[in-house]
């Protein structure tokens, strides 16, 4: 682990994309921001200044990222006594006993499954997950609807001409509560047009999951 102090926190202003910016909105005055694959980092630094924030947590297992972090923040002469830098995989973080809104985005619902299975036992109930995958969405779901998780939230959004799942997840005392394929995603106009793309991206594959997958959406218009 790694604090870094240097003489100004300006780039916890930096504007958000779009997706960056709902996945921020999510947060609930948790004192402690994880932000696990972090790449550039925008989204765990745009909490800074936040005046409820304790501690603002940066994890990436990239030697590249990690050195590029460190260098911006030299040379920009970014400052906060509450900045960490964990060079290490989400899979191995250890999460601090203060709360925490723990965002993992960026990256293969694969690997947030592994991320997430790490932190279930950590997890108090003034925790909470934020997760945007890429891919492998619907294997991620039915992962999570075998973990005793709870979905505060979800939603769809289209930036770039991508769609994008956010979920809010905590812990809970039994499972089962992740619906398989959503429930409010399908009701916003993006939505709708998601529904649209994923019935032409699934209707390619004829695994049982995908052709199950393919009969809920097409029963949203029944």
């Amino acid at each position: 682990m790694d604090r870094t102090t240097t003489n100004s926190s300006r780039v916890g202003d930096s504007s958000l994309s779009l997706r960056l910016s709902t996945l921020h909105h999510q947060y609930q005055n948790e004192t402690s921001i994880w932000d696990i694959g972090c790449d550039h980092g925008l989204l765990g630094l745009s909490f800074l200044n936040h005046e409820h924030v304790k501690a603002v947590h940066l994890v990436d297992p990239s030697d590249l990222v990690i050195k590029t972090l460190k260098d911006k923040f030299k040379a920009t002469y970014i400052s906060s006594p509450k900045l960490f830098i964990h060079h290490q995989p989400g899979q191995a973080v250890k999460l601090d006993p203060n709360s925490n809104c723990i965002f993992i985005a960026g990256m293969g619902g694969k690997e947030i499954g592994e991320i997430i299975q790490n932190l279930i036992p950590q997890l108090t109930s003034n925790d909470r997950l934020v997760i945007s995958p890429h891919r492998k969405i619907l294997e991620l779901r039915v992962l999570l609807h075998s973990m005793n998780l709870d979905l505060l939230h979800e939603e769809v959004l289209k930036e770039d001409g991508q769609y994008y799942q956010i979920m809010v997840l905590a812990k809970s005392e039994k499972s089962g509560l992740i619906p398989l394929y959503g429930e409010k995603l399908w009701t916003s106009e993006t939505g709708r047009e998601y529904r649209i793309h994923q019935l032409k991206h699934f209707d390619l594959h004829q695994d049982v999951a995908s052709r199950q997958y393919i009969s809920f959406l097409k029963s949203l218009n029944s």
